[in-house]
């Protein structure tokens, strides 16, 4: 009995902090926060108001444009600190980066580019090459920062980099670059956004040899390539488990 009283009194303690948090959450105008948090990365309620409040308070700092590294982060892998990645269309080293939040908790990886900027401070493998479906094909590569991409894919709404100008370029596929790298055959996450080639990259990527924790890929509700990278997944075990803004997020079909 005195073990269940205290096992009670703890759950008791740790219900009434973090309602009190949650007050200072109100308080602070910080409910928008706690929203995005719940809708983008689906956190439990007192996780998210541990989170919330981690941030408000500037112990941990997130990067990505809509929280994609918060998503593997705090409900994927909550504690994970040996995890591996794959940033592909990895562009600004920090602003928008679904990476570098992963190198501040002791994740290692690959981030994948061919014009990156601002990677100072970074611990990644740095690519600088275009991923596609096949290897070896010269093509057009709109160079515009972040936004630049392979001219035959870019998406019609991208007017930024379809202004840009271009650079003949070779591609290669993530089954040559993860070989090169000797990448583990489970990689806990995988960021896409290549500003229209996310299924061309796809159609690259060895399925066979590598299993991969969580994926968040760009689909910028482009039809019919925003479906059929969601029948791609499915077919090799993925399943789309939230859809936030411009990205679909992927864990394997078994995860509960």
């Amino acid at each position: 009995m005195k073990i269940r009283i205290g096992s009670l009194l703890a759950l008791v303690a740790v219900v009434v902090t973090a309602l009190g948090a949650f007050a200072i959450i109100q308080r602070s105008g910080a409910a928008e926060l706690f929203r995005e948090n719940r809708r983008c990365c689906q956190l439990p309620f007192l996780r998210n108001v541990h989170v919330t409040v981690d941030e408000l308070r500037g112990r941990q700092q997130y990067f990505g444009e809509i929280g994609q590294d918060k998503w593997v982060l705090e409900r994927v892998f909550p504690g994970v600190t040996n995890g591996y990645f794959v940033d592909i269309g990895s562009g600004h080293g920090t602003i928008g980066s679904n990476s570098r939040a992963l190198e501040q908790h002791g994740w290692s990886g690959l981030c994948i580019d061919p014009f990156p900027v601002h990677m100072e401070g970074r611990t990644c493998t740095m690519i600088k090459e275009v991923v596609f479906s096949e290897p070896g094909l010269l093509m057009a590569f709109h160079t515009a920062g972040g936004l630049g991409g392979v001219d035959e894919t870019l998406g019609a709404w991208n007017k930024t980099a379809a202004r840009a100008p271009t650079v003949n370029l070779r591609t290669v596929t993530l089954d040559n670059i993860l070989t090169r790298a000797a990448a583990p055959q489970f990689i806990h996450y995988v960021s896409l956004d290549v500003e229209g080639a996310e299924l061309e990259a796809l159609r690259g990527f060895p399925f066979d040899r590598y299993r991969v924790g969580a994926w968040t890929i760009e689909h910028n509700r482009e039809e019919p390539k925003r479906s059929q990278i969601v029948a791609l997944l499915a077919r090799h075990g993925y399943r789309r488990v939230n859809e936030w803004r411009q990205d679909d997020f992927f864990v394997p079909a078994d995860t509960r």
